[in-house]
């Protein structure tokens, strides 16, 4: 993943409404804005949640302090949800303004698809919480709200395949607990898009290539957990979540073998 150059920091301790509150800063997108068509395949396992978009202005300012209560401004930010259209079993779709419009101009900055598990207990009944996959595509120069510094470049039209995996995760300190995670090619997924119309994922999701996480049963300096791999080879760890190419190389074994 590439990395920016710089990214800014500022330590906002208070924020006030957008400035020029005189505007209305409803979105109201013009007749002929440019679309962006979202398409996702999810498998039947999974279910793809509402879109979550973020659009900025440059009209509707907020302002902010920073670390020496000195006050600056930053472009305004308006979320928005689009629901996606069921058009065939296993695919969905969107589309999405390019502009806001409004009096804020609004200008669409992020868009961000976000897969769960559809029934956690079909797995496990003991399954208590179950966190999803996000992929965020971003169309200016500002930072998604969940960002790890890094992106993946596209241009043009985007035709992504996201190669999800199975985690189950048992904790003993402070309560028995069973959790379910989806393992990405990153953990956080994000790719930075210019000259994009249409944007379509293909979410593969490899149910039987189940991963469990023991965690330690007692707090000692060398206890460590451990992870189970679909292929049965157990490790012992401190990371939370397995490699994704270990995870792919297991995958890839096992496919080259029943080809054979």
């Amino acid at each position: 993943m590439n990395l920016y150059n710089s990214i800014p920091v500022a330590v906002i301790l208070a924020a006030s409404a957008l400035t020029g509150c005189s505007y209305n800063t409803a979105l109201s997108p013009p007749a002929d804005s440019r679309m962006i068509h979202f398409s996702a395949t999810v498998p039947a396992e999974l279910e793809a949640l509402p879109l979550h978009t973020i659009y900025r202005s440059d009209i509707c300012r907020k302002e902010l302090q920073n670390a020496d209560w000195k006050t600056y401004t930053v472009p305004g930010y308006h979320r928005e949800r689009y629901p996606l259209t069921m058009v065939t079993p296993g695919k969905a779709e969107a589309d999405i303004p390019e502009s806001g419009g409004g009096a804020c101009n609004w200008r669409l900055s992020n868009i961000v698809f976000e897969v769960n598990l559809r029934n956690p207990a079909k797995i496990d009944p003991l399954i208590s919480d179950s966190s999803g996959k996000e992929a965020t595509f971003v169309f200016d120069n500002h930072a998604p709200g969940t960002f790890d510094g890094g992106y993946e470049k596209k241009a043009g039209d985007v035709n992504e395949e996201l190669i999800l995996f199975p985690l189950i995760t048992e904790s003993f300190i402070g309560g028995h607990e069973k959790s379910f995670w989806l393992i990405g090619k990153y953990e956080t997924l994000t790719y930075k898009v210019k000259n994009t119309k249409n944007i379509n994922l293909t979410v593969d999701y490899k149910s039987d290539m189940k991963t469990h996480r023991i965690g330690i049963k007692k707090k000692e300096e060398k206890a460590m957990a451990t992870f189970i791999y679909p292929d049965g080879e157990q490790e012992k760890t401190r990371e939370l979540f397995p490699e994704y190419k270990k995870l792919m190389k297991i995958y890839n074994e096992r496919k080259n073998n029943s080809d054979h």
